[in-house]
């Protein structure tokens, strides 16, 4: 996954400088749609920090977001469930409900990437709509249709976001049963994660 915490002093300079200005904003999120894959990274790290810390700014340009979503570009879908992870805090609207399904069809969709960063970022949307809890978890639990490969990459982020709301999930035996599954796996990152959460949640 992207180390999304690292940040460099000028993509800083640059969040600030398109909060207080819409053009510079504009001329932000043109960037994302770059065919230099430079300028997109670059301009992405500006806006998630925005989404961040100021998601009221870009809450405003939701469906922009949305249409990179649901492109055929990997780079710009995994984006996009990024940024739309950190505006749904600020979603008084209930714009999530009405993309919820476009957003979770990607973990059982035929690539690896944005469903690894759905999984990801799964804990934000429950934080920001708990009453999506149960659902949410049926939804990264059930990969059946997923045809891309390497499914532990994506239970282990699932299980990373389960261990931020587990207290929240009607059906803990099922999370329990997937991390000892994991701690079994070939994938030295699966068994992290498993480790990791069955020292946390492990029933006493």
């Amino acid at each position: 996954m992207l180390d999304l915490e690292k940040r460099t002093p000028e993509q800083q300079k640059t969040s600030e400088n398109a909060i207080k200005d819409s053009k510079v904003l504009a001329e932000l999120l043109n960037g994302l749609l770059s065919k230099k894959t430079s300028v997109r990274y670059n301009n992405f790290k500006a806006v998630y920090l925005i989404s961040e810390e100021h998601p009221e700014v870009l809450y405003p340009k939701w469906d922009f977001f949305v249409n990179m979503l649901v492109s055929q570009e990997n780079a710009l879908t995994f984006q996009a469930v990024h940024i739309l992870a950190n505006l749904a805090k600020v979603d008084e609207a209930g714009r999530f409900q009405k993309i919820f399904e476009q957003f979770y069809d990607l973990v059982n969709g035929d690539e690896l990437i944005p469903a690894a960063h759905v999984a990801y970022v799964s804990h934000k949307i429950v934080k920001a709509n708990p009453e999506l809890a149960n659902k949410i978890t049926d939804k990264l639990l059930n990969l059946d249709k997923a045809t891309y490969k390497h499914k532990e990459l994506v239970q282990a982020n699932a299980l990373k976001s389960f261990s931020e709301y587990f207290d929240s999930i009607t059906d803990k035996d099922k999370i329990v049963s997937l991390a000892k599954e994991l701690q079994k796996n070939k994938s030295s990152k699966a068994k992290k994660e498993a480790t990791e959460f069955l020292k946390k949640w492990r029933p006493k």
